[in-house]
């Protein structure tokens, strides 16, 4: 029974903020276990050869959002069509949406020293199971074109990036949408795309907020997306086409995980989507803005299995597709 085996990314918020992290992760998986600190995407596919090679029970990975789609690209690569390990989400990121999206609010320590705790004592786990979201060649979880690139754009480039420093900027934002200020217009700047869904037949868009996710949350937990763990291989869409004021309106329902009407949103459930944009824009996959393109093509891809190691996750909804992992063996006595 190899244990646990961790990749931490030493250029997480966290991990780079405090360096200790890592060795405290080492402590907690003590001789049950391996953390490998990487920095590059090499020495993430080496880590992750080795995890394989000894066949560890549970892959853990200490960063943020991007760290973990990237992690997770690099996994599905050399998995192959072997299924991977259960995957265990350790928050050290700046907002950390997947892992609270799975109703883990803990630290990335305490995540993980409940998980080993239940482990070493071959108590079985709760686990989510979820897709991946396939966006041309990459794999993540959610993918954002419009506001949501232009706001991290604008986030990042502040250098405050902490919690308090998004609600700073979606405050102004909002504030100036409902004075109709010019800057909420440039963020709302609405864009032409053809989209086409589940092979349907093709229309035209015009909308300035595209969001296609496999998790429920956003920053901030806005619940954006409470449909998108329902059923297996059927991700979340949420189109804005309304004033920057009308959408300011809606900040609160969209928090609160609602699905009723609202005036500019357009929301759908989907397996696969084709959308090609009149002009290339910058996109955004689980935080991490990309070059602009023209042409996305999106679907389901592999179903991985999610460890939740608190006492029970964070909504019981029955919709949700849960299981759990475990018990490993009996080498150790309780």
């Amino acid at each position: 029974m190899p244990g646990i085996g961790v990749i931490s990314n030493k250029n997480a918020r966290l991990n780079r903020l405090h360096p200790g992290i890592r060795d405290r992760m080492a402590f907690v998986v003590g001789r049950d276990g391996e953390v490998a600190s990487t920095g590059t995407l090499d020495d993430t596919q080496k880590a992750v050869q080795e995890f394989r090679r000894v066949d560890v029970d549970m892959l853990a990975i200490s960063g943020g959002d991007g760290t973990a789609h990237r992690t997770l690209e690099v996994v599905i690569a050399e998995y192959g069509a072997t299924p991977p390990p259960p995957i265990l989400l350790l928050p050290t990121g700046t907002q950390n949406m997947v892992p609270n999206s799975f109703g883990i609010r803990t630290s990335g320590v305490a995540t993980l020293l409940l998980a080993q705790a239940r482990y070493r004592h071959n108590v079985p786990i709760k686990s989510v199971r979820r897709n991946l979201l396939r966006v041309n060649n990459h794999l993540s979880f959610m993918c954002g074109l419009g506001v949501a690139p232009r706001f991290l754009k604008e986030y990042y480039g502040r250098g405050k990036t902490t919690p308090w420093g998004a609600i700073q900027l979606l405050g102004e934002y909002a504030l100036d949408a409902l004075r109709g200020g010019k800057v909420a217009r440039e963020l709302a700047k609405p864009c032409a795309a053809r989209i086409q869904v589940d092979g349907g037949p093709a229309r035209r868009i015009e909308c300035h907020t595209f969001f296609a996710s496999f998790v429920e949350e956003l920053a901030l937990r806005f619940r954006c997306f409470p449909r998108a763990g329902w059923d297996e291989g059927v991700f979340e869409v949420l189109i804005g086409s309304g004033q920057p004021s009308s959408v300011a309106r809606a900040i609160p329902s969209l928090w609160a995980g609602s699905v009723g009407r609202r005036e500019g949103l357009e929301r759908l459930l989907s397996r696969s989507l084709v959308l090609e944009l009149d002009a290339p824009e910058p996109y955004t996959l689980d935080g991490e803005v990309y070059e602009p393109t023209r042409s996305f093509e999106i679907s389901a891809g592999p179903e991985l299995s999610f460890v939740v190691p608190g006492l029970r996750l964070r909504r019981l909804d029955p919709r949700i597709r849960t299981g759990q992992i475990g018990p490993w063996s009996f080498r150790f006595l309780v």
